[in-house]
């Protein structure tokens, strides 16, 4: 499903919530506090699990990070410091800006190793990817708005060679996620509005959003597994669901209502199909190509006294996709729907369930510790190239950098490929079941740098262009600013 961000959406709207426990006068902890979220997607969830902070809820004094640390050798959480606050006097205003540079070198051994036509190529080499964001966070409230209601603005951008080493590896889920984010393979340094989105709170209980945002970080999100790439795992079957990633746009025009409860919550919305990516807020052919709808329940857990949560989810999707009796390329990331014809299938699901389990946490900081986490998902199998798909892992934050704030997480997944493939896809590229591991160190080497190794090994699911074992392995950095 959509996986993804939605994040921010109800980061944003929960923001508003009285039982967070944010007074909403109480603009300094607070707005700091948005820009540092706006950094760490992965901590924010469409329905939040403690122990992590509620969002926009002031960050504890822990060493080396939070406010304690403010003007410490340490130094601050953003490159720019409070630059934004004292030049366009944010605070006050009811506009926050933040946003994020990373920088992904990866190289491969194996994957493709034959001549195959773009937007694939042969594997081997090391290669550079850039990917910014920047956004801004409107109080709505503070122009004559409703109470509490938050006005989402995102741009993204790509820059180096597109997809990273993705489109070499030869497998269903790319290999480096977010190097192929915005998905305009042409367009290198262009960026693109991939969110306009409103929430506004109805009562503490019911926050309703719409608007166009980004897929990522939306459902079926762990808080060991997720974001959007560029603080915890890179490939895509480890950040979210791969079974509904692949059929989705990656930015679109959606609405849909989220209820935060004690035992955790649910969510529900609608969506048009058609990838908005390079729209900005054209609306004379909203749902002409069909509709999506999903949802999800989530309940925290308390195993072993300590925090968790589980999740149920489904997404059921009406428009025209391709039938892959009749595909003669593979799947792949973005999305654009076929020529209307025979070869074409109207309706697909896919259903999904995960889970959290905290196993450690510091004695010196609750709100830190580690743990495990696991996804699992059926489809139909057709017009949907993923039958189903496991995966389970460990991660959170390390034991060995407790004052930097260092995390690590290490995952394994299967992908179950469909077995409906006709026979000409089966001559050309002999999809099988692929799996792989992935393995990553994040060291937080200042409040808004952190430098990642990440290392992965795979089974490319195009069994007749890729080699049966492949090798990924790279650093990414990240600044906040």
């Amino acid at each position: 499903m959509l996986p993804t961000r939605m994040p921010l959406l109800v980061a944003l709207l929960l923001t508003a919530l009285p039982t967070t426990g944010v007074a909403q006068d109480d603009a300094g902890a607070a707005e700091q506090v948005i820009t540092e979220r706006m950094a760490y997607p992965y901590s924010i969830d469409l329905l939040p699990d403690d122990p992590a902070p509620a969002p926009f809820a002031e960050a504890p004094d822990t060493p080396g990070r939070g406010p304690a640390a403010e003007g410490v050798a340490f130094g601050r959480k953003t490159v720019t410091g409070d630059a934004f606050d004292r030049l366009f006097s944010t605070r006050e205003s009811g506009v926050t800006f933040g946003g994020r540079i990373t920088h992904f070198g990866f190289g491969l051994a194996g994957g493709i190793d034959r001549p195959v036509l773009p937007p694939l190529g042969e594997g081997g080499g090391f290669v550079y990817t850039g990917r910014s964001e920047y956004d801004a966070v409107f109080d709505l409230e503070k122009f004559g708005g409703l109470p509490h209601g938050r006005l989402l603005v995102r741009a993204e951008q790509w820059y180096g060679e597109y997809g990273n080493v993705s489109l070499r590896a030869g497998s269903f889920t790319p290999t480096v996620f977010p190097a192929l984010l915005p998905p305009r393979p042409n367009d290198a340094g262009v960026p693109y509005i991939t969110n306009f989105l409103f929430t506004q709170p109805l009562s503490p209980d019911w926050v309703v959003f719409g608007g166009k945002k980004d897929v990522l970080g939306s459902f079926d999100q762990d808080i060991f597994a997720g974001g959007d790439g560029t603080d915890q795992f890179v490939n895509q079957a480890l950040i979210a669901n791969p079974s509904f990633l692949l059929g989705m746009p990656y930015s679109f025009f959606t609405a849909g209502i989220v209820s935060p409860r004690e035992w955790g919550g649910m969510a529900m919305f609608v969506m048009d199909p058609k990838n908005r990516t390079a729209d900005f807020m054209q609306f004379g052919d909203l749902f002409n190509q069909g509709i999506i709808i999903g949802a999800e329940i989530k309940r925290k857990t308390g195993f072993f006294g300590l925090p968790g949560q589980q999740h149920v989810g489904g997404v059921w999707k009406h428009d025209e996709q391709l039938d892959l009796r009749f595909a003669f390329i593979p799947p792949g990331p973005g999305y654009e729907p076929p020529a209307p014809g025979p070869a074409t299938l109207w309706d697909s699901y896919t259903l999904y369930c995960g889970f959290d389990q905290y196993v450690d946490l510091f004695r010196d900081n609750p709100d830190r510790g580690w743990g495990l986490f696991g996804r699992a998902s059926i489809s139909d199998g057709n017009p949907n190239p993923i039958r189903y798909f496991l995966s389970t892992g460990l991660g959170g934050f390390s034991p060995l950098g407790r004052v930097r704030g260092d995390t690590f997480g290490i995952g394994w997944f299967f992908v179950g490929a469909s077995d409906q493939f006709g026979p000409v896809p089966m001559a050309l590229f002999s999809p099988r079941d692929g799996q792989g591991v992935e393995w990553f160190y994040n060291v937080q080497v200042t409040p808004w740098l952190n430098v990642t190794p990440d290392m992965q090994w795979i089974r490319p699911g195009l069994g007749a262009i890729a080699t049966d074992n492949a090798f990924v392995y790279g650093i990414r950095a990240n600044a906040t600013f």
